[in-house]
C-alpha cells in the first residue's frame, strides 16, 4: 500500500471540500452541504459500517454507530466514492487478513483525511514532550476529542505510526465512556444519536427544493419526496425545540 499516495489523496479531498491541510474537519457538515452528493444515515444491521453507490452519487452510513465512528465511516466511503473502481461497495466494521486491499486503503485514507499527518504528529509530540513521555488514556482522549473521531481510529493510527503496541491498543480499548466522564469530557463523541431514525442530507434535498421552487413539481410532490427521504421533520417544520437567534 502506497501511504504517500493515500496521504496525497486525503489532501486532495480536503482541498476539494475547502478545508486546510491541518485543521480538524467537520466532515458531516461539509458533505451535507455538497451539491452533488447525497448522504443517508440509516440503521443498518450492526456489522455494516457504510455503503457507497457511485452511480446514484450516494453514501450511506450506519446510524447505530457512535458519532466518532460515523465520521470515520463517512471518510472511508468518500475514498470509495472518489477513488474506488467498484460502482457499489458495502463496508464492514471489522477487517481481518482477508480484507480487500481497497478496504485497507479506504481506512488509511479516512485516518489521514480526519487526522492529517503533520497536525497529528505535532499534537502527539506536544502531548508527549516530543515522545519523551508515553501515550496514556488522557492523551488519547485529547487526540480523539480534538479530531472528533473514534477511539478505534486513533488507536489504529497510533499503531501505524509506531507510537503504541498492539498490547497497549487492547489496554486502551475498554471503559471508554466511563473514563471520559471521569475526566470531564463530553461523551457525545462515544454515543450513537437517533440510532433508529434514518435521515437524508445533501444533494437530494437541494434538488427536491429546486424542483419545487421552479414550479416543476407541486408542493404535494415535494413533500412526498421528503417523506421518501425520511425527512418528515422538514414537512412538519419540527425543530424539536424553540429557535434561538444569537
Amino acid at each position: 500500500m502506497d501511504r504517500l499516495l493515500i496521504q496525497r489523496r486525503a489532501s486532495q479531498i480536503r482541498e476539494k471540500l475547502g478545508v486546510d491541510l491541518n485543521s480538524p474537519i467537520d466532515l458531516f457538515s461539509l458533505v451535507s452541504a455538497d451539491t452533488d452528493l447525497t448522504l443517508v444515515v440509516y440503521p443498518f444491521k450492526k456489522e455494516i459500517s457504510g455503503i457507497c453507490i457511485k452511480t446514484a452519487k450516494l453514501i450511506a452510513i450506519n446510524s447505530n454507530s457512535t458519532h466518532g465512528r460515523k465520521m470515520f465511516s463517512l471518510a472511508h466511503e468518500l475514498y470509495h466514492y472518489y477513488f474506488g473502481g467498484e460502482q457499489t461497495t458495502v463496508s464492514y466494521f471489522f477487517e481481518d487478513k482477508n480484507t480487500a486491499k481497497i478496504e485497507k486503503e479506504a481506512n488509511l485514507f479516512a485516518s489521514y483525511l480526519l487526522m492529517p499527518d503533520s497536525s497529528f504528529s505535532n499534537l502527539c509530540d506536544k502531548l508527549t514532550q516530543n515522545r519523551k513521555d508515553k501515550i496514556d488514556v488522557i492523551k488519547i482522549m485529547e487526540i480523539e476529542q480534538y479530531f472528533r473521531t473514534s477511539r478505534k481510529a486513533v488507536l489504529t493510527r497510533l499503531m501505524i505510526d509506531n507510537i503504541i503496541t498492539s498490547e497497549e491498543e487492547s489496554q486502551f480499548s475498554t471503559d471508554i465512556i466511563k473514563t471520559a466522564k471521569r475526566y470531564g469530557y463530553d461523551i457525545s463523541l462515544y454515543l450513537p444519536s437517533d440510532s433508529n431514525i434514518p435521515k437524508t442530507y445533501g444533494a437530494y434535498l437541494k434538488k427536491a427544493l429546486k424542483l419545487k421552487n421552479e414550479g416543476i413539481i407541486s408542493d404535494g410532490k415535494y413533500e412526498e419526496y421528503l417523506f421518501d427521504a425520511n425527512r418528515s421533520d422538514i414537512v412538519f417544520d419540527d425543530n424539536g425545540e424553540d429557535e434561538i437567534y444569537d
